[in-house]
């Protein structure tokens, strides 16, 4: 699971298959496992331990990269991962996915270190943004919320470039570890593909599950979370779980490789998505491409992407959300939810080609 190792596991193939005259190299963590058959696209591994540590990003992207890009003779650089160098001695698209640094609302549900790090890494990227040639995002309500949070970026250059989605990268089979988890489980079965982190919503969706309780509703909810990624955030779920009674009705399945999506989406009735803030959301593009009906909160980005193919509730109230699980769950409803998620996903070109495709054409207009 997670956005961007389904970017890149999406995205460096193809820009491989479509862009043969330009040469590309690629900075990744030494723990993704990616590679290249196609001999213009290089990696240069960094440790995990460097990746992951702010300072040394910070280090490493204002005083060792500039110099760098200049002296080996790059002629562009694009920063995927939110930060990049604030002066570039080549031009830069700098890329914005990461809507938690634009959200006030999570700046009002955490505190202390994260907080302090939420705010000095938006003031990082917003300094690069200012001198970036160019500022790209998955979604207009990403690109809205940044204008809002730094109106001074209203002066910028923006462009949007939809993520992809392929269903060849989803094919593998469900581990046999889950099939216990799926049998002898009455009613319907609610989906929400997600990690754990607080502004995911789940405080509101395990009280809209209390309440589909309340209402006679059978059914075993599934999420993707695991303790692994983040053991405070989901012992607090599980808590909450606790407290509502709901440890028969909710399973924690951990971490599901994204080559299984594919095989645990038609194995449930509905996907609920609660998460308040988000750049793109590929659950959502996923859940529609395979036939899935949706419940989301009502944000701009999950109307931005899923349009009619959902049914949406206000993002903070429970009743409201336990309502919308009960209408998508109507046959007649469900029928055009799937339908109008069809002509979403048929109604745009959502490859991975068109994406490596308008990215090439992207880089030369800036070059």
């Amino acid at each position: 699971m997670g956005g961007a190792l389904r970017h890149l596991s999406g995205f460096l193939p193809e820009l491989g298959r479509i862009d043969g005259s330009n040469e590309y190299i690629v900075f990744i963590r030494e723990s993704l496992p990616f590679s290249s058959s196609y001999g213009n696209i290089k990696f240069i591994t960094m440790k995990d331990k460097a990746a992951g540590s702010w300072f040394s990003r910070v280090g490493n992207d204002v005083f060792i990269l500039p110099g760098k890009l200049k002296k080996e003779g790059y002629s562009c650089l694009v920063s995927m991962t939110n930060f990049g160098p604030i002066w570039s001695s080549v031009p830069h698209v700098f890329f914005q996915t990461n809507a938690i640094y634009y959200w006030p609302y999570y700046l009002k549900r955490v505190n202390g270190r994260l907080k302090i790090e939420n705010i000095l890494r938006r003031k990082l990227a917003l300094a690069s943004m200012m001198r970036a040639e160019l500022i790209v995002t998955p979604s207009q309500a990403m690109a809205d919320m940044i204008r809002d949070m730094c109106p001074e970026t209203a002066s910028r250059p923006f462009k949007v470039l939809y993520h992809g989605f392929s269903r060849d990268s989803l094919q593998d089979s469900l581990d046999t570890k889950f099939d216990n988890l799926f049998s002898n489980r009455e009613g319907f079965r609610l989906l929400y593909p997600t990690h754990p982190a607080p502004h995911k919503g789940f405080d509101v969706l395990f009280d809209a599950l209390a309440e589909l309780r309340n209402k006679g509703v059978e059914f075993t909810f599934y999420t993707t979370v695991s303790r692994d990624d983040w053991p405070d955030e989901v012992r607090r779920y599980e808590r909450q779980v606790a407290d509502l009674d709901l440890k028969d009705r909710v399973v924690f399945l951990g971490r599901v490789t994204q080559g299984q999506m594919g095989s645990l989406y038609p194995r449930c009735d509905l996907m609920i998505y609660p998460s308040l803030c988000e750049s793109f959301g590929f659950s959502m593009i996923e859940a529609m491409g395979y036939g899935l009906p949706i419940v989301a909160a009502d944000t701009a980005v999950n109307r931005e992407i899923c349009g009619g193919g959902a049914i949406y509730y206000p993002p903070l109230d429970p009743k409201s959300a336990a309502a919308a699980i009960c209408e998508a769950l109507k046959p007649d409803v469900n029928r055009k939810l799937l339908e109008a998620g069809k002509n979403r996903v048929d109604g745009f070109d959502w490859s991975w080609r068109r994406y490596s495709r308008e990215f090439v054409d992207m880089i030369e207009n800036v070059t």
